[in-house]
């Protein structure tokens, strides 16, 4: 165990160890130097938050006579004077005159101050502030800043960061100064900048290896405080593993639901706006190559639903939210759009089955679709990820649809990838899943004897996972001929998104059946 203190605390954002976005904000300093206010478009934990620190260091290193104001949130009375009372009091301003936004620059542009920039946090709190008409406080606030920063030109500079808010201030609240501003969409976490923010386990001399940290890409999404999550939890644990992050993940959506509800309410609202999470479907089914007539249908309003919003609005939500990967343009037909592998992506529904062993297999089928749609994820610079990464993902995938997993020594064959406990009135024993990447014979044609070398007394049935990347043309002969020949077995339909299902069946000296169930997936890079 580790002898230092924990430096990793999700729930705040003054990281101990922040991960530097060079390029977002070299951006955004660009814009406001030629003038242009700026938005950035962030989910929840994103580190919006963050990047604006990093963004006021920035700003008041690299530009003299600049003075550079970050507001966390809207002020206490939300009206403009209480607003222009509020700045006033965060500048150290106490004796303005009146509550008025010239006096205010008047006061700070006093000669050594050429320049002010105002970095508004959580703007989406600014369209539920106040009473009466929602985001009546907002337009006149908006509104306010808009005419000031007119009058007083590159001597005063905008930025607003939020999530959903920003596209109900520019389409229901018609801010004019939000709806011009500049777009700067944060996008997850790369291995790189995961790479950094782990440094700390480095200096504690217990290194994390290039599977663990892509497991934790792969289960966080790249999302800011979901990474910091897996690794301060991680810091904790006897050994910091791929099984370690499998349980600490397999369980977030479960103890952490208000996160999960609060993150999907940054790219979509109940009864106001679901066109985004229809538009997320239409994104699963046709990851990689999206129709824009498929987006325009998902966007469309449907009954109750009186927010109206567009395909490259929705795309732009939900990409802020680190739920969708985009490359070029979001107007393209068809757009180029993926999903992204996290916990916050996974299915959310068990199967409905009552046979425990035919639930597991359709949720074990249900895990391996969804690989198929994230399955750009799990490519790395030679080829698919270790076999040790989907089995962790496919272990977390189960543990959030509500059942027991672990790993554990079985016999003397070593660990078996995945063991599920089965129960039922009458049962209780477990299933073993084995995970492969497909590299032909050698690799591959042993899969069966394997899952056998696992089985104990209370193993009731096996599932052979096999994960590749060639064309599904002749690869289901292909595995029969290597992997299912000389042995009893069928042929069951095949489930969608997956190559090919068979199921073999076995009888021991003791005459108890085994039956194992043989399912194949092919991950292509594009569509």
């Amino acid at each position: 165990m580790t002898s230092r203190s924990n430096p990793y605390n999700w729930q705040h954002h003054t990281p101990r160890h922040p991960v530097h976005r060079g390029t977002p904000v070299a951006t955004i300093a660009g814009h406001l130097r030629r003038g242009a206010a700026v938005k950035v478009i962030g989910g929840r934990g994103m580190g919006k938050s963050v990047l604006l620190q990093q963004l006021q260091a920035q700003l008041l290193q690299d530009a003299p006579g600049t003075r550079v104001l970050l507001v966390p949130g809207p002020p206490e009375e939300s009206t403009v004077a209480g607003a222009v009372r509020d700045l006033a009091a965060r500048l150290g301003i106490r004796d303005l005159a009146a509550p008025r936004m010239d006096d205010l620059l008047e006061r700070v542009l006093d000669g050594s101050t050429t320049r002010l920039v105002v970095l508004f946090d959580e703007a989406d709190q600014y369209v539920t502030a106040g009473d009466g008409e929602r985001g009546a406080f907002a337009r006149s606030w908006f509104n306010k800043l808009e005419v000031t920063r007119k009058q007083h030109g590159t001597c005063f500079d905008l930025v607003f960061a939020g999530g959903i808010g920003l596209f109900y201030l520019e389409s229901e609240v018609g801010s004019g100064i939000v709806s011009r501003a500049e777009p700067c969409v944060l996008d997850p976490f790369g291995p790189a900048e995961i790479s950094v923010l782990a440094r700390s386990f480095q200096e504690d001399g217990r290194s994390l290896d290039d599977i663990c940290l892509e497991t934790l890409r792969v289960m966080s999404g790249g999302i800011p405080v979901l990474v910091t999550y897996g690794l301060e939890h991680l810091w904790d644990a006897a050994s910091p593993s791929v099984q370690a992050l499998e349980q600490i993940f397999g369980v977030f959506r479960e103890r952490h639901d208000g996160f999960v509800r609060a993150a999907r309410s940054s790219v979509s609202q109940r009864g106001r706006l679901d066109a985004p999470w229809r538009v997320l479907k239409v994104v699963r089914e046709h990851a990689g190559s999206v129709p824009m007539r498929r987006l325009r249908d998902a966007c469309a309003l449907q009954a109750g639903e009186h927010v109206s919003i567009d395909p490259e609005q929705a795309l732009k939500l939900l990409r802020a939210a680190g739920l969708v990967r985009v490359e070029g343009s979001m107007l393209a037909d068809p757009a180029a759009a993926w999903p992204i592998a996290s916990i916050l992506n996974l299915p959310e529904l068990p199967a409905s089955s009552g046979d425990p062993i035919d639930r597991l297999i359709q949720d074990v089928c249900a895990a391996l679709a969804n690989l198929r749609r994230v399955g750009r994820d799990f490519h790395g610079k030679s080829g698919l990820l270790e076999e040790q990464v989907f089995s962790s993902f496919i272990a977390a995938v189960l543990a959030v649809l509500g059942w027991e997993t672990e790993r554990e020594a079985i016999q003397v064959a070593g660990f078996t990838d995945v063991k599920v406990r089965l129960t039922r009135p009458g049962l209780d024993g477990h299933a073993l899943i084995e995970t492969k990447i497909w590299r032909g014979a050698a690799h591959n044609q042993g899969i069966q004897e394997q899952i056998d070398d696992y089985r104990v007394s209370d193993s009731l049935h096996g599932i052979a996972v096999t994960l590749g990347v060639r064309d599904a043309s002749g690869w289901p002969e292909a595995y029969e001929r290597m992997c299912l020949a000389g042995r009893s077995m069928e042929r069951l339909p095949t489930p969608p998104d997956l190559v090919g299902r068979w199921r073999v069946q076995q009888t021991d000296p003791d005459g108890r059946v085994w039956r194992t169930d043989h399912l194949v997936v092919q991950l292509p890079k594009r569509r």
